[in-house]
């Protein structure tokens, strides 16, 4: 009987643990692409928005980021811009500001740039699980100078591509 008398007030104990008990749940979310990437230096992922600081005088200051790119296979990459970089006034207006888009120092435009593997993982094919070498994504002002008053907005697209042949 006494036995009998510990597991119901264990079980009774058990019961009121669980009625304080408190689940969270957390969605996690992964975009794979099995061949490419492109992150920060450190791996993280680049960021989805940045502010191009406005100089009065001189115009949009340069804004630039430490990039690795990741690969599957050492082959050669090509990189492009989906489209030529506008800013927009969101007030309508028809006023523009042209951006440049650098990568490792030379610009990009929608034609494809081939970047040899060999120079992007110098160590070889041993390499490619540490990402390619770091290099800058730049961007900045197509015509430095003053920018009319305004709130701009636009969005750079840099695409890359598996080279369809071995480095």
């Amino acid at each position: 009987m006494n036995f009998a008398m510990k597991v119901m007030a264990v079980a009774i104990m058990g019961f009121s643990l669980n009625a304080m008990a408190v689940q969270k749940d957390i969605t996690i979310n992964a975009n794979v692409d099995p061949s490419l990437d492109m992150t920060l230096s450190d791996a993280q992922p680049l960021p989805t928005s940045v502010t191009m600081q406005y100089i009065p005088g001189n115009g949009l200051a340069p804004y630039a980021m430490q990039t690795k790119i990741w690969s599957n296979a050492y082959k050669d990459v090509n990189i492009k811009l989906a489209n030529d970089v506008l800013l927009y006034d969101r007030a309508g207006s028809a006023e523009t500001v042209g951006i440049t888009v650098t990568y490792g120092g030379t610009a990009l435009t929608t034609t494809d740039r081939l970047m040899k593997a060999s120079t992007l993982f110098p160590g070889g094919t041993t390499a490619i699980g540490n990402g390619s070498i770091e290099q800058e994504l730049r961007f900045s002002q197509k015509t430095p100078g003053t920018v009319p008053a305004g709130n701009y907005t636009g969005v750079v697209g840099v695409v890359l591509t598996q080279a369809t042949t071995s480095a």
